[in-house]
């Protein structure tokens, strides 16, 4: 529900492998549908996948609520899933799993509000008070994809998990609304607070919970979403109040503001203003929850380690490393507030006995190449 001064224009010819949308639609205008399909493309040059991905869009009067709303159609424990107990949008599990696990289902539906100002071409070049409908729509389809958690406050109790349908009415979906059995979504597990504490690991429901999604420190702790912002904290939104929908499943606004390259995943909208690209962190939070990019999106080039080369992790009051073909190494650390805990050359291991618990990311650089590592002390 973004737009953003980023301006990114492509010819679009679908690499091998890319991921193919199928747009059904109710109400939407022929402009309007092109504009939505146009940021399926995008969408499609960007991820793989071998499942087509369905989409149900609704041209739905929505007043001042929003500028669109999506719901992922979901699965858990399916054959290859990487996290047990866990949810994920359809679209990523079928991806996962190489087949077709919700026949005759949509992976997500979005709605569109038929009220909005809407630009509908495909330039990225809106009047003033008028929302890119290209932008919009693929902000809305990142949701589908899984940049989305089950993140709820009623009072002053968090859950995880305890989503309804009822809480958005009159919305409906057109596949049946999962019971999330105070499950959390593959997004969600990535969470953490100031402290660096996982928010899944917290009591569900409870207040503790409920105090974390809105204490304004809310960040993400996945090796690719901190790839994607060169190591500085992931900060996710998180007000004050709660706010159903975009607490706890966007960029923070205020980090990723207007002309960043990161905004398009922020929670509010720009009228004038074009997106057209995800960004990198985006883009490093998909490769987290378990989406393979296509080889040619910068941030594929970019991976963690195949093996780990920092050891136990979680940590204890020694941190060992793997050598390193006896090459120099420039070890720095940082919470997860950015700041520097240890910049200096270490050898084979690091005294890790002053650090408070917490969520660090770990950079070893040598005279050709870095490697980054997400640590955790308990």
């Amino acid at each position: 529900m973004r737009t953003l001064c980023l301006l990114l224009l492509l010819t679009l010819q679908l690499p091998t492998g890319a991921a193919t949308f199928s747009f059904t639609h109710a109400g939407t205008p022929p402009d309007a549908q092109a504009a939505i399909e146009h940021a399926g493309d995008i969408w499609g040059g960007i991820l793989e996948s071998e499942v087509p991905i369905k989409v149900r869009v609704w041209w739905f009067p929505l007043g001042s609520a929003a500028l669109g709303v999506t719901f992922p159609n979901g699965r858990k424990d399916f054959i290859g899933a990487p996290a047990e107990a866990t949810w994920y949008a359809t679209a990523l599990a079928n991806s996962i799993a190489g087949q077709e696990l919700n026949p005759g289902e949509n992976d997500m539906d979005i709605y569109l509000n038929s009220g909005t100002n809407w630009y509908t071409g495909l330039d990225g070049d809106p009047a003033p008070g008028q929302y890119d409908l290209v932008t919009i729509a693929l902000h809305e389809i990142g949701h589908g994809l899984g940049f989305v958690g089950l993140a709820k406050k009623e009072g002053a109790t968090g859950s995880f998990g305890l989503l309804e349908m009822a809480d958005f009415s009159p919305l409906t979906t057109s596949f049946p609304w999962p019971q999330q059995d105070t499950l959390p979504g593959i997004f969600d597990t990535f969470l953490t607070n100031a402290q660096g504490t996982v928010l899944t690991t917290l009591e569900n429901p409870s207040s503790p919970l409920g105090s974390a999604f809105t204490s304004n420190q809310v960040y993400w702790n996945g090796s690719f979403g901190l790839v994607g912002s060169n190591g500085t904290p992931v900060r996710i939104y998180a007000p004050s109040a709660f706010a159903l929908g975009s607490s706890c499943v966007h960029l923070n606004e205020a980090s990723y503001p207007a002309g960043n390259a990161n905004e398009l995943m922020t929670p509010f909208g720009t009228p004038g203003q074009a997106n057209h690209w995800p960004g990198p962190i985006a883009l490093g939070i998909l490769r987290d929850i378990g989406w393979t990019l296509q080889e040619w999106v910068g941030i594929s080039t970019l991976s963690a380690p195949e093996e780990p080369w920092a050891y136990p992790n979680p940590i204890s009051d020694v941190v060992h490393l793997a050598p390193l073909d006896g090459r120099p190494t420039l070890l720095v650390v940082r919470d997860v507030q950015g700041r520097v805990m240890l910049s200096e050359e270490v050898d084979h291991e690091m005294d890790a006995s002053g650090w408070p618990s917490g969520t660090y990311l770990v950079e070893r650089y040598t005279a050709v190449s870095v490697q980054r590592m997400v640590l955790v002390k308990p």
